[in-house]
């Protein structure tokens, strides 16, 4: 499970690697991933912070576990709210996968990756989406 926003870590991450797995079910988006805040205590000679990143090391991969051919859409939404479409509607035939590379796609806190397949309102499982992050005092956007 994710860390919860204002976690506190047992040391300064060199690599806190996060795993989401979901199901989709038709006409409803899924939040994967909202970036939460962490702190860090201090420890030996680093300083105690606050991390407000979280980088995603793999692709998305959403696979069709549906009856026929699905349409995947992928949003990343900013910290004010604003939608940047990563994929839309995106063909997904029966027995197969779609994998969007994010190639350390970074995200702030509080930013949130959302995916959905939204042509059918059966309430049926369509997909499954699995993908990783790392939560890496690395990738602040403050150096300190």
């Amino acid at each position: 499970m994710a860390l919860a926003a204002n976690t506190v870590t047992p040391r300064p991450p060199l690599n806190l690697f996060e795993v989401e797995r979901a199901r989709l079910t038709g006409n409803t988006a899924l939040t994967l991933l909202t970036v939460p805040q962490y702190y860090i205590p201090r420890n030996g000679p680093n300083p105690a912070r606050t991390v407000n990143a979280a980088a995603i090391m793999t692709g998305l991969t959403i696979t069709n576990v549906h009856t026929s051919t699905i349409r995947a859409t992928a949003t990343i939404y900013n910290t004010a709210n604003v939608a940047h479409t990563v994929i839309s509607a995106a063909a997904i035939p029966p027995n197969d996968f779609l994998i969007i590379k994010f190639d350390r796609q970074v995200m702030k806190t509080g930013e949130r990756l959302e995916v959905s397949t939204p042509q059918n309102a059966t309430g049926a499982i369509h997909a499954h989406v699995h993908f990783t992050y790392i939560l890496n005092q690395r990738e602040e956007f403050t150096i300190i």
